[in-house]
């Protein structure tokens, strides 16, 4: 329902002559006032030099808005602007000033993205230390003051956890130490907040910019998968997908078994199953239990998911927001997949499908279907048990429960166990296969994942190129073996006893060169 606004004009004369005009309005019973003046120099935030023909058309568009809805309020006015001389804020107010800034746009080329102004949130509640004090009194030891906090904080929660002693937010959540990549992060947005003080003249210069404000992030360890460790994992997903694949079938079992087994095979959950059969929910669990069936989950496609991450290089973000009409199976240039939502504007694209992963994709679509989960274009393409959009959390912990399975089955036969995998580690996995199976065509394969650069795509490249040399160990063992044919194939000329260093008894300086 739009917004019944209706608003008032009112001009006042003010000590020193000028006017002001005060535009009064209501946005759904709420009662709004703006104050715009006619003095060129005022430093309220409405920008001064108003007239009255200016004034009403103001009032006129502020109602027009309102009952469109679109009306917001007037964002706060950025600490240090404006002529005149004012009280120094607090780091507190500037920082939230900035980030108002920062989301609107007059801050930097254009306004922040949702995600990004949740981290930014994130941050300035760990520069809360420094909000109670003024900007220009913020100096180069203070910050180093900050720094060490962190530091000194995070040391302690390390310490607190290898103890044992569970940490809890306020929300509940478990406290987690910052590594040195988060404490670069909210020190990188100080410096940006005190780089604003500097430009609006509160500071000389940024105390949060110099060698002693800087953190050394380790490079972390990215892995891959080998090919076969990829269809390991793929393997042990699809175990994970039939809850009937180990069952215990006994002679004794009755047909009612039999049929909660075949319905289960569908992740049918216990209640649906219950009702489809007549039976209660606690005969249905006490069958699958006797089955050997865990009762948990349903059906949310663990094969299809890992298929996706390392066949199509996804980002586990850009799963997560998949619709099922992103997904053109019969296109005529060849099986595609849109990814729409992506982080970068390089990542939406349109990636190519393998056969095998049309296959899953269309087989997991059907499945939503039998189940009875929404299934049209708009739907979630990996929806959870209530139909709505599956969390990144729940793909990490997908892709770990079949990473371990596939270790056991590895171990199982004397082999290693697969490496740390992630989403991430899939996504490296792709494009480790894509260059090998494209002939290092890495144009394509930056289309593919949707890199803006090929800075990460070569980091791969460099990988693959590394595991090309892995047959420097035969070479070497080659060489030196040919070199000992040689020796052994040359005459004797003298008593054995001679040391092989005597030029006479080594004419030809075989030991020498060796």
């Amino acid at each position: 329902m739009a917004c019944q606004t209706k608003g008032s004009f009112e001009t006042r004369i003010l000590g020193d002559g000028s006017r002001a005009f005060h535009l009064r309005f209501q946005v759904d019973g709420g009662r709004q006032t703006i104050v715009l003046h006619e003095q060129p120099s005022c430093n309220c935030g409405c920008g001064g030099g108003w007239q009255e023909v200016a004034a009403r058309g103001e009032l006129d568009d502020l109602v027009a808005r309102g009952r469109a809805g679109l009306w917001r309020p007037r964002a706060p006015r950025r600490p240090g602007t404006g002529a005149g001389a004012r009280p120094v804020p607090s780091f507190g107010d500037y920082a939230a000033a900035w980030l108002e800034g920062k989301i609107a746009g007059v801050i930097g080329d254009r306004p922040i993205a949702d995600n990004t102004v949740n981290d930014y949130r994130a941050r300035l509640r760990h520069l809360a230390y420094l909000d109670a004090y003024p900007v220009d009194q913020i100096d180069p030891g203070l910050c180093v003051e900050f720094k060490a906090h962190l530091l000194a904080k995070a040391r302690e929660i390390r310490e607190a956890l290898a103890a044992g002693v569970e940490l809890r937010e306020r929300s509940g959540r478990a406290r987690r130490p910052l590594g040195p990549a988060s404490i670069r992060k909210v020190l990188d947005a100080l410096g940006s907040i005190l780089e604003e003080a500097v430009e609006d003249g509160l500071l000389a210069h940024n105390p949060a910019r110099g060698r002693r404000m800087r953190v050394r992030v380790p490079k972390p360890k990215r892995t891959c998968l080998e090919i076969d460790e990829l269809a390991c994992l793929l393997d042990a997903a699809a175990c994970q997908d039939n809850p009937v694949a180990n069952a215990r079938f006994s002679k004794t079992a009755g047909p009612s078994a039999a049929r909660v087994a075949e319905l289960a095979r569908q992740w049918l959950r216990p209640a649906q199953i219950g009702e489809a059969l007549g039976l209660s929910t606690a005969t249905v669990t006490y069958h699958l239990r006797r089955l050997g069936v865990e009762v948990g989950r349903g059906y949310v496609g663990r094969r299809v998911i890992c298929e996706l991450l390392g066949r199509g290089g996804v980002r586990v973000g850009e799963l997560c927001n998949m619709r099922v009409g992103d997904v053109r199976v019969h296109d005529p240039q060849g099986a595609r997949f849109r990814v729409l939502e992506s982080k970068t504007e390089a990542g939406e694209r349109l990636v190519e499908m393998s056969p095998a992963l049309v296959e899953e994709v269309v087989e997991h679509i059907a499945r939503l279907r039998r189940l009875g989960l929404p299934s049209g274009p708009d739907a979630y393409l990996f929806p959870n048990l209530r139909g709505g959009q599956l969390s990144r959390r729940r793909v990490r912990q997908i892709v770990d429960e079949a990473a371990s399975l596939a270790g056991e089955r590895l171990a199982a036969k004397g082999m290693s166990p697969l490496p740390h995998t992630t989403p991430h580690a899939l996504r490296r996995t792709y494009i480790s296969i894509a260059l090998v199976a494209n002939q290092f065509d890495v144009k394509f394969v930056m289309a593919q994942v949707g890199h803006a650069n090929s800075t990460m795509t070569m980091d791969v490249y460099a990988q693959l190129e590394q595991r090309a040399k892995r047959s420097h160990g035969t070479n070497f063992d080659r060489l030196l073996a040919e070199t000992r044919e040689q020796i052994e194939v040359l005459p004797l000329t003298k008593p054995a006893g001679n040391r092989p260093s005597d030029p006479a008894a080594d004419p030809r300086g075989l030991a020498r060169s060796i």
